[in-house]
């Protein structure tokens, strides 16, 4: 994120994440704050005083030549995949213990879900498009979103496909 915006705080990186990033990799106060001093004390990143209007001092961190380097070798590596949890698919997997209506249920939820998500990253795609079109990211940032749209779509595909498979369970049983 200080590559983004150098000269940012806690609060500031908190702000940028959550019009960026916050679909796929969402942070706190109380985990951001504390990867800060992390970075600090291992020198990747340093801090600077800003005094605010109200005489509090604000931290505001800038990466390091160091810090840098370490995030262009971070980018480098090959990334690693998380193990997922997903509720939604193991009350489906056990989905026989309960009637047939529960599940359509919350299969119903999530398609209104998938719904919204997908008109918030059409508006963002449009948004980008027109506010951020001289941003050397812009390429960057659109194929990631692309990510999100395509699965929200593929999601909702599988969740039309799930609900008519259920409807032939309910007239077979």
């Amino acid at each position: 994120m200080l590559t983004l915006i150098p000269n940012s705080s806690g609060y500031d990186i908190k702000k940028l994440m959550e019009s960026s990033t916050q679909f796929f990799w969402k942070e706190t106060y109380s985990s951001i704050y504390p990867v800060l001093q992390e970075l600090e004390k291992d020198g990747l990143i340093f801090r600077q005083e800003n005094p605010s209007k109200s005489n509090r001092q604000h931290h505001l961190y800038c990466l390091s030549s160091e810090g840098k380097l370490a995030l262009t070798a971070w980018l480098a590596k090959p990334a690693e995949l998380e193990q997922s949890r997903n509720e939604l698919l193991l009350k489906l997997f056990f989905g026989d213990v309960v009637p047939s209506s529960i599940s359509q249920h919350h299969l119903e939820e999530y398609q209104k879900v998938l719904k919204n998500k997908k008109t918030v990253y059409l508006e963002i795609h449009e948004k980008l498009q027109q506010e951020h079109k001289e941003e050397i990211g812009l390429s960057y940032w659109l194929i990631t979103l692309d990510y999100g749209i395509r699965q929200v779509k593929a999601s909702l595909d599988w969740c039309e496909n799930a609900l008519k498979q259920l409807t032939k369970l309910k007239k077979g049983s």
